[in-house]
């Protein structure tokens, strides 16, 4: 018995080491390199826009010593989110955002200033499309002439700036860290504006990333 336990012992530890690694110490993890969305001038004046990037995601099933031994394939591994983006409204209306004057002239492609930078960061909404309550991606809704992020499974709802207006979310839409560069485009990073307070409200992580 003792030695059928030990002869056990080298293939359960090998199927097993890439889930202790992944749920217990937490090796699998997503890239936190910066990641670009798009130009300020895809961004509509009267509207949110979703865009689609790909997270770098460092996988324990995916090490170099896993896949020598089961074959897998030597892929590079990524995680998709949509990202929803917006100028900022005073009122919560998309019809009343407020975007930076020289954001109307730009095209494709073209640079801009440090100061321009700073201040078209200022009055950016970058948006996660996972509803804050269980993670269904939320879609823009227009109803009426006016406009709200809706979650299609439990009915939450958001205004143009991603907050809280009604339903079961316990908080607004998560916010991406992001910052807006000289080549004119906004660049995120895998982080949210998560932060000390009510457990399961202000401290909680979305559950689709």
């Amino acid at each position: 018995m003792i030695t059928g336990a030990i002869l056990t012992i080298p293939p359960v530890a090998f199927i097993l080491t890439p889930i202790i690694k992944t749920d217990v110490l937490g090796d699998s993890d997503v890239s936190e390199q910066w990641v670009k969305v798009g130009h300020l001038s895809e961004i509509p004046k009267d509207e949110p826009k979703d865009f689609t990037i790909q997270f770098p995601i460092t996988q324990s099933y995916g090490s170099k010593g896993i896949q020598k031994e089961s074959g897998v394939s030597n892929s590079d591994y990524t995680v998709r989110n949509a990202v929803w983006m917006s100028w900022r409204s005073p009122t919560g209306k998309a019809q009343e955002s407020e975007p930076p004057s020289f954001a109307e002239s730009l095209k494709a492609g073209d640079s801009i200033s440090q100061s321009q930078s700073k201040e078209a960061e200022k009055k950016l909404n970058v948006l996660s499309s996972s509803c804050a309550h269980l993670g269904c991606p939320v879609r823009w809704l227009i109803t009426e002439g006016e406009g709200e992020f809706l979650c299609p499974c439990h009915g939450g709802l958001y205004d143009s700036n991603g907050d809280y207006v009604g339903g079961p979310p316990p908080r607004g839409m998560y916010r991406y860290t992001y910052e807006v560069r000289q080549d004119g485009n906004v660049y995120v990073k895998h982080e949210f504006n998560i932060k000390p307070g009510i457990p399961g409200i202000s401290t909680q992580q979305p559950y689709v990333i």
